[in-house]
């Protein structure tokens, strides 16, 4: 079985480009042969806890048969149609079940992608042709430092600052970055909250009838190294924005879905967004679907006499019936497994950890919402290509606890399956690194 996993890794260095990957000096990558639940096993049967969620996806565990059976029974039924002219049962009943899940209201319309990034794309692309259709040049977007949004022009475009994209900086529109007051723990940031919504006020008056959305990581800054800022904050600026008349974008393609302890994590703020993006665990992690929610006055103006006014955008497998229901299987393994209720449990037992690690070990900066919680390593560099918490991330893949930390920040976010002896492990190994490495 060795032989096995060897003999793979040798196959894959010869033929495949990873994501995210500098090949010239990256480790071997994990050979995984199954999952079940929290937990991936290698060629050996070796089991890694899956403490990131698979890229934060796979949020009911790995393995689960009501997500199987739906998959397998409308794979069967009928796998694939075009949806340009042709609608089916499953397309409709998932935006029927998720726009009332929304509460954005009546008239709120669903259009279907293929992942996070081309749902983003969607709301960018709607924002900027709804105000061209109303006769109006609106050619700029507001978003938060730090924002990631995906890998698509556009989404990397609003995502600029977040330094993953340099290279393709000629390509970009413009963009105006707005500054975030993160929040840490119990630290009070009401006068940096404050100084940021000045800032932004002041912005608006020189520029509001130019912008054609603000786009925000509502709650939490995936990518950015799991950066945290408050309700009250977003909320007044969301307030700010739609007083000036410009739209809110909600990219909850990682927040979606109870990761932030709610369905959605607008919902912990007093606004509601007029377009929000979708994807990862709408289909329980397994099966790539998008989603873009969008409010109806929106969809109206797209409605007129010539084809120029609809929105040229589509994809071959836009409402794919079988991602559909994945995707209505998930709604119902959220609701009859009580989602808020699992997650508020994770919460509690990832502070429980992360406050034992900070007595003895020198981290920083905690923070957790729902089921997301992070870590600092004090006084290492933040900056995600420097890589200081890869030995960490080795030495905690050697003792079988999968984690990926964002430059110096350590986060777990596990399937909400995860058992307290999982937490046992997870925990127990980092306290093994720290304790092996001499770091006190």
């Amino acid at each position: 079985m060795k032989l096995k996993n060897k003999d793979l890794v040798g196959r894959d260095a010869s033929i495949l480009w990873h994501p995210y990957t500098q090949h010239r000096f990256s480790d071997d990558p994990l050979c995984v042969a199954s999952a079940k639940g929290a937990y991936l096993y290698d060629g050996e049967g070796k089991p890694y806890l899956d403490m990131i969620s698979s890229w934060w996806v796979n949020i009911h565990g790995h393995g689960r048969t009501e997500l199987a059976d739906a998959i397998s029974r409308q794979a069967l039924n009928l796998d694939h149609v075009h949806f340009a002219g042709v609608t089916h049962e499953p397309a409709v009943a998932l935006a029927e079940r998720l726009v009332k899940l929304s509460r954005l209201g009546d008239g709120t319309r669903l259009f279907y992608s293929d992942n996070g990034s081309t749902a983003v794309e969607v709301a960018l692309k709607i924002c900027h042709q709804y105000w061209r259709n109303r006769g109006q040049q609106r050619p700029r977007i507001m978003t938060f430092r730090g924002g990631y949004h995906g890998d698509t022009l556009g989404a990397m475009t609003v995502g600029e600052s977040s330094g993953f994209f340099d290279a393709f900086r000629s390509w970009m529109f413009d963009v105006d970055v707005l500054e975030v007051p993160h929040t840490w723990g119990a630290a009070s940031t009401r006068e940096e909250e404050s100084a940021c919504i000045r800032a932004f006020q002041e912005r608006l008056g020189n520029i509001a009838g130019d912008v054609a959305a603000l786009i925000v990581e509502p709650l939490i800054q995936g990518a950015a190294g799991m950066r945290f800022h408050s309700p009250e904050f977003l909320s007044e600026i969301c307030r700010l924005a739609r007083n000036a008349g410009i739209p809110v974008i909600f990219d909850e393609v990682m927040t979606g879905f109870f990761r932030t302890g709610t369905l959605f994590a607008y919902m912990q703020t007093d606004v509601l967004p007029d377009l929000v993006c979708l994807s990862k665990g709408i289909t329980g992690g397994i099966l790539p679907l998008g989603a873009t929610l969008v409010k109806g006055e929106y969809f109206s103006a797209f409605l007129g006499d010539s084809f120029s006014e609809a929105l040229a955008h589509g994809h071959s497998f836009t409402g794919n019936p079988i991602t559909c229901a994945a995707a209505m299987a998930n709604l119902d393994l959220l609701e009859g497994r009580d989602a808020a209720i699992l997650v508020a449990d994770i919460s509690s037992q990832l502070s429980d950890g992360i406050e034992k690690l900070e007595r003895r070990y020198p981290i920083e900066k905690t923070r957790v919402l729902g089921g997301i919680g992070a870590f600092e390593l004090k006084g290492k560099s933040s900056d995600y290509a420097a890589g200081v918490a890869r030995p960490l991330a080795r030495y905690c893949q050697d003792h079988g606890v999968i984690l990926r930390p964002l430059g110096n920040v350590v986060y777990m976010m596990p399937p909400y399956c995860v058992l307290p002896e999982d937490f046992d492990l997870a925990f127990t190994v980092l306290e093994d690194y720290f304790g092996s490495h001499g770091i006190s």
